[in-house]
């Protein structure tokens, strides 16, 4: 006979995973032990975190003057009010790092980790690395690439900023969602990838927080990556779904696909859906995940006669030529000239990035980046966050906290 009490906490559970939002969870696992004790359980917890992806809170943004800072969002969306408390009580100057900490620059974000890194003396493409929890103030510093593996690293091309400029990088680094959520423990562990795109190849590395070590990963050989040998192989915005990330290789119409869960590269053909559009900036393509574990492909077409803003939607089948036109959708016409691309998307939401409205040009108190998001279903607009900067270089959309901030608390 099974256990009366093991039979009521499964109820429990299945009643508390109807929940409509963590904020409701929060507040049920407070109102008593025994709610606490199912809303902690690390089983409950992963069949929780399926159910309800980690809410956007804002967008932290790197500017072109040096400054950066975290801007909430803002009313009337949901996340407004958990935004602003996060604001007031993370730091996300990021002064608990080793000092000096304007040394520091933001590189990644991911499931409400950071990851920074900072010039070492004397090397032009390698740098000291940090992941941080900017709310409870804890970091990790990553050990250095060994030497056997950064000695394949030979005259990288700058990824971001130019090579006189003091926070110039010939690396591109990020974090990589870790496993399936079969992790029971409160810290799980984390994956960070790095790249280097020297003269007509691409050098790559990963390092998993459990084993502590870093390994090399085998790049595609194609053409592709060597087209300008003189030049080397330079990477567009990159983008991230289902596990996969997405880079435009510059004067190319084809993706470097990196697949984490093979940890496998690969170049796909997208020439097909750029057919006849100008495609300038990298930000013009983005990935998003769709509910049917398909990845849908947002194409902006900007540079058009009519001056308007088009959004093109595609269904896209991984190592496929199928691409399903399933959407196409007219910004609105003061749009046009304001479209600075799409800087990330969450819960099915696209958030677009918006320079200054040209009545503002003048007022320096109203000139400033805005973001909206855009919901895919219902096509609805809405404004999410906006800057007090001129200029953003980069903007990193933040979504929930770190994995080891998610137990319900009091």
């Amino acid at each position: 006979m099974a256990d009366l009490s093991s039979l009521a906490d499964d109820v429990l559970a299945d009643i508390l995973l109807r929940l409509p939002s963590p904020e409701d969870l929060v507040r049920a696992s407070a109102s008593c032990a025994s709610f606490r004790r199912v809303a902690s359980a690390p089983r409950f917890l992963r069949r929780f975190r399926s159910l309800h992806a980690p809410p956007p809170l804002g967008v932290f943004c790197c500017c072109a003057d040096g400054s950066a800072g975290f801007y909430p969002a803002l009313p009337p969306h949901s996340s407004a009010l958990a935004a602003t408390a996060l604001a007031h009580t993370a730091d996300f100057s990021f002064a608990f790092l080793p000092p000096p900490c304007d040394a520091w620059l933001v590189r990644d974000c991911r499931d409400g980790r950071f990851l920074l890194d900072r010039a070492l003396e004397g090397s032009t493409a390698f740098t000291e690395v940090a992941v941080c929890d900017p709310l409870f103030r804890r970091y990790i510093l990553l050990p250095p690439i060994p030497d056997d593996l950064a000695v394949s690293v030979e005259n990288p091309y700058v990824q971001r900023g130019g090579d006189g400029e003091l926070q110039s990088r010939s690396s591109e680094i990020f974090l990589a969602s870790h496993g399936d959520g079969s992790i029971s423990d409160d810290d799980r562990p984390f994956t960070v990838i790095w790249m280097a795109c020297c003269r007509g190849k691409l050098v790559a590395f990963c390092f998993a927080s459990e084993s502590q070590q870093w390994r090399e990963l085998t790049p595609p050989k194609h053409y592709a990556l060597s087209i300008r040998r003189v030049m080397g192989v330079r990477l567009g915005q990159r983008n991230h779904a289902h596990g996969c990330f997405y880079w435009m290789v510059a004067l190319t119409r084809r993706w470097l696909v990196l697949d984490t869960q093979k940890m496998e590269f690969s170049i796909v053909d997208i020439s097909l859906v750029l057919s006849g559009r100008a495609m300038m900036f990298s930000n013009q393509i983005t990935t998003l995940e769709s509910r049917d574990g398909k990845t849908a492909v947002v194409v902006s077409d900007v540079f058009r006669a009519d001056k308007r803003c088009v959004l093109y939607f595609y269904s896209f089948t991984y190592f496929s030529d199928q691409w399903q036109l399933l959407n196409r959708i007219i910004l609105p016409e003061e749009w046009g000239y304001r479209f600075r691309g799409i800087t990330g998307e969450a819960e099915g939401y696209l958030f677009i990035k918006l320079d200054h409205a040209r009545e503002n040009l003048q007022d320096q108190i109203e000139r400033n980046v805005e973001y909206f998001w855009l919901d895919v279903k219902t096509m609805q607009l809405e404004s999410f966050c906006r800057t007090n900067s001129l200029t953003v270089n980069e903007a990193y959309l933040y979504c929930g906290f770190a994995p080891s901030l998610s137990l319900p608390s009091m």
